[in-house]
């Protein structure tokens, strides 16, 4: 049935800067879905080791970091006929992911200093994107993608984002 030929993905991603936690130019940072309203790079840009869904771009950040990504692929649904001659959609997919992001785990309680962006961060995501791809003209393939997700960051009120995407071509 629809669940048979669905996919699940665990991704990790580590990191480590030898520059100082209080040098901004040494940190890693960390935040939003990464696409961009009208686009032309990968549309599942959530999976990418920068991208965390649900906060502000650039709202996390430290000079080590670990990140795990738990991704649910459905299998795309296939449409026959969904649209116009010269412009229809060809299918759709859904995916539904969990991250969970810390931030300087190694820092030791005595250097933290949150007023100069030194501490430490745990942040937690839910959330999901449906891509639509579409096809103009019989050849031109665009894919319109809608996301949302939802986080929770240690000592913070919980924050959503919503992302709309068209890649062209």
């Amino acid at each position: 049935m629809f669940f048979d030929h669905s996919s699940l993905w665990l991704r990790t991603s580590l990191g480590y800067s030898p520059g100082a936690r209080s040098e901004p130019l040494a940190n890693f940072y960390f935040g939003g879905f990464g696409n961009n309203w009208v686009d032309y790079q990968n549309v599942q840009r959530y999976r990418e080791f920068y991208s965390f869904p649900g906060i502000e771009i650039n709202a996390a950040g430290g000079t080590t970091f670990a990140r795990t990504l738990l991704e649910w692929d459905l299998p795309p649904l296939r449409f026959r006929q969904l649209g116009l001659p010269n412009f229809y959609c060809t299918w759709t997919r859904l995916a539904f992911f969990s991250s969970l992001l810390l931030t300087n785990p190694d820092l030791k309680e005595e250097y933290v200093n949150p007023a100069l962006g030194v501490e430490k961060q745990r942040v937690v995501d839910l959330g999901a994107q449906i891509d639509f791809r579409l096809v103009l003209f019989s050849h031109l393939n665009s894919t319109l993608s809608f996301g949302y997700a939802r986080a929770t960051m240690e000592g913070r009120h919980p924050t959503g984002e919503f992302m709309f995407s068209l890649k062209l071509l």
